[in-house]
């Protein structure tokens, strides 16, 4: 991965950075003379689509505090740039931070705004960036960038004071609540490498009287005061100077690997001043106010719309090869079950003319026995048991009271075996009633016999026999009657029913 690459703007020229794993390391520095054509030279040996971020370090830095109602959607944007456009509409280097909204009344937004108030030292520098192949990434401005610092060596809501140098000069800068509210950059040749206590006491006092005077710091209380150094000797100083909290001033002096350690960054600085921390934050937050003008982030948002196409085209590309490989072991499970249901197959048609190959010829001929299997089928599959035609005997004497049915016998005939004859099975019912004794009941016998043959009689294509009828009927003979054998007296009614059995 290529190094990131930042661009430093002081009021002595512009340095160019390169953070990579290995630590900062400072590439080269360009003057305010004759460092514009170097500077272009330099941009022509990076890569094409470098992203580059623009540290700006400049006195020339104005902020502005207003509360304004709290709007959102489409109308907010459009508010927010005409009130830029009223307080810094001589430059294009603007920017806004949202402060929160108020807790009482119309809860109000509280928006601080920021804008760089000397664009001819920086549009040079940009002009050069946006016409080389390299891209623009961001602007910010050191005093939002030291909110980072701020934020983890501070905690609480109470207003304190982050003081720290860097190669442009002495900055002081206000937070509350972890948000910027004021910042002033003092250019000094005293400011360098390692300031002098009495200037850094001078300077603080300056910029805190301003802030009393503007009610952003209390009264009522000491403002603690977080002094970032690199020298021994001011630390003692301060420790030992005039300010304390009974001036309202709580001096801390915090050595620069303290804060390093404090803000969790990989490398400690070495240097004398904050300008490593500050990179190194700027590295690890790039979400800051921006102050670069629409047009010179142009190819930074084409870079972002491309990213953005190449991460929805490789996830699209990812989920297409996901269901292709889906596809693929549905399809290959799917081939292994027909292979195995093939193999299975021949090995059942093997197993089958194997079993045909052994089986020794019939003498009968094959449409015969097409026939007799046709007709075991149609017995297997057909109704022959009894219980049809129990029931249509019964709903035949259902009507007939009080007889007494002593035995049925059923069973099946074969069919007529003659070439000539229709194939057809029948069902045989053998019934047999008791009748009523006694010499004093024969027309009881005889009327209930007829009754119960004229019942018989309902059966649908039924053809009954009288096989046994009592003495009584032998003179009307509706049917043929058999005689009853010799030595029987018990009154007995016995009829076989021939039906038609049920085919599929």
């Amino acid at each position: 991965m290529a190094a990131q690459h930042i661009l430093y703007l002081s009021p002595s020229g512009l340095t160019a950075f390169a953070i990579a794993r290995s630590g900062i390391e400072a590439l080269q520095r360009f003057s305010l003379d004759d460092g514009l054509e170097h500077f272009d030279s330099f941009l022509s040996t990076l890569a094409a689509g470098t992203r580059l971020s623009l540290l700006v370090d400049l006195p020339d830095e104005a902020h502005h505090l207003e509360t304004l109602p709290f709007i959102r959607g489409r109308d907010r944007r459009p508010m927010l740039a005409r009130r830029q456009e009223h307080l810094f509409g001589d430059t294009p280097f603007r920017s806004y931070l949202s402060l929160g909204r108020e807790r009482s009344g119309r809860r109000d937004e509280r928006i601080l705004f920021a804008a760089l108030t000397r664009p001819a030292t920086i549009q040079p520098w940009l002009q050069r960036i946006v016409q080389s192949p390299c891209i623009l990434a961001e602007v910010v401005s050191t005093s939002f960038l030291s909110q980072a610092l701020a934020a983890p060596l501070h905690s609480g809501a109470h207003p304190f004071l982050l003081v720290h140098t860097t190669p442009a000069g002495l900055r002081v800068s206000c937070f509350e609540n972890s948000q910027l509210r004021f910042s002033r950059l003092t250019v000094s040749a005293a400011a360098q490498d390692h300031p002098d206590a009495s200037f850094v006491h001078d300077e603080i006092r300056r910029s805190f009287d301003y802030l009393l005077s503007q009610r952003i710091v209390p009264r009522d209380r000491p403002t603690r005061a977080l002094v970032l150094t690199a020298c021994e000797e001011t630390c003692t100083a301060l420790g030992t100077g005039p300010a304390g909290p009974s001036s309202g001033l709580d001096l801390q002096p915090l050595r620069l690997g303290q804060a390093a350690l404090a803000l969790k960054l990989q490398h400690t600085p070495t240097d004398a001043d904050s300008l490593p921390l500050l990179l190194q934050a700027l590295a690890a937050h790039p979400r800051l106010p921006q102050f670069a003008p629409a047009e010179a982030l142009a190819g930074h948002r084409l870079q972002q719309i491309g990213r953005i196409a190449g991460i929805l085209a490789s996830a699209f590309f990812i989920a297409c090869l996901g269901y292709t490989s889906l596809n693929l072991l549905a399809a290959r499970s799917q081939r292994n079950l027909a292979e195995a249901s093939q193999h299975q197959a021949t090995l059942l048609e093997a197993r089958l003319k194997a079993v045909i190959a052994g089986t020794p010829a019939t003498p009968l001929p094959l449409e015969r026995l097409n026939q007799t299997l046709n007709r075991v089928q149609a017995l297997a599959t057909s109704s022959t048991g009894p219980e049809p035609a129990l029931r249509q005997l019964a709903a035949a004497l259902a009507p007939v009271p009080d007889f007494s049915l002593q035995e049925i016998e059923w069973n099946v005939q074969p069919p007529n075996r003659q070439p000539s004859a229709p194939e057809s099975t029948t069902q045989t019912l053998r019934v047999r009633f008791s009748l009523p004794p006694g010499i004093e009941q024969t027309r009881e016998r005889v009327g209930q016999a007829k009754a119960l043959l004229a019942a018989l009689g309902t059966l649908p294509g039924a053809q009954l026999q009288v096989m046994r009828q009592p003495p009584e009927m032998a003179e009307s003979e509706p049917l043929r009657v058999a005689e009853s054998p010799p030595g029987d007296t018990s009154p007995q009614f016995e009829v076989l029913v021939q039906l038609t059995l049920a085919h599929p």
